[in-house]
């Protein structure tokens, strides 16, 4: 019975982020693309694995109790072992679906993808922790970890979708660095959050709370500066349309 609990509740956040995300979506995606993206965060989860153990093996420094890890060392650590390996395979997976797939035609469309990928990564890592962890890791994750898996996702999603865009309109600087954003952000983000997740002291856990929370309105605070965006290139663009003009500039 226990088991069927922990089941339940590793994957309550993934059903309930995943609907409320696919349901702001204007034109829903198709459902075989969604789970192909979910499937590939599965994908990306044990890519992730493999990559973790060839560092720690590569780097013994590593592969010990992160518990007894200093400053410097947890650093590295959190930023560059964990959020850089585990965005990184997220976006190879994102990146190989989504980037030039037919289906997308909306700047939010690829914001959905990447928070699929992500929601299939967290599940199975949710799996994992919690039946190690128990009911207290489960009930942890569901307020910390899966919102944050899906509100980094949204800012992967969103600098894609803008380098994806650069392309079409043939600003290849702009391509480069909203696609380097892509994962640099997200990265950096995942470390922070990484980096006090690992630090044990009470106080920490108080600014997990409100850097889960931060994450959480700079994420939707993106989705409106995406739509802000999406207007600005559609008027541009009817704009070019009647005048010719060959410069579009994404701000």
């Amino acid at each position: 019975m226990e088991g069927l609990i922990l089941f339940i509740l590793a994957l309550l956040p993934v059903i309930i982020l995943g609907y409320y995300t696919y349901s702001k979506d204007d034109e829903k995606e198709p459902k075989k693309l969604l789970i192909e993206l979910f499937l590939g965060g599965l994908l990306s989860a044990i890519l992730t694995v493999v990559l973790s153990l060839l560092v720690r093996v590569v780097f013994p420094m590593f592969a010990g109790e992160v518990a007894y890890f200093g400053p410097i060392k947890l650093l590295i650590y959190t930023f560059v072992v964990v959020a850089f390996i585990e965005e990184l395979c997220k976006f190879i997976i994102l990146y190989l679906i989504s980037y030039h797939n037919k289906e997308y035609d909306q700047l939010y469309d690829m914001v959905v993808y990447a928070v699929f990928v992500a929601l299939g990564f967290a599940w199975i890592e949710n799996l994992l922790y919690v039946y190690e962890g128990g009911l207290t890791i489960a009930l942890t994750r569901l307020v910390f970890a899966v919102p944050t898996h899906a509100s980094v996702a949204v800012f992967m999603g969103y600098y894609l979708s803008l380098s994806k865009l650069s392309e079409l309109y043939k600003k290849e600087k702009l391509r480069r660095k909203y696609l380097l954003y892509s994962i640099l952000i997200p990265t950096l983000l995942h470390g922070v959050y990484d980096f006090i997740a690992y630090s044990s002291n009470l106080v920490f856990i108080y600014l997990l709370f409100l850097f889960s929370c931060y994450l959480f309105w700079k994420a939707n605070r993106r989705l409106v500066q995406m739509s802000k965006v999406e207007k600005s290139l559609l008027v541009k663009e009817e704009k070019q349309e009647k005048s010719n003009e060959d410069d579009i500039e994404i701000i």
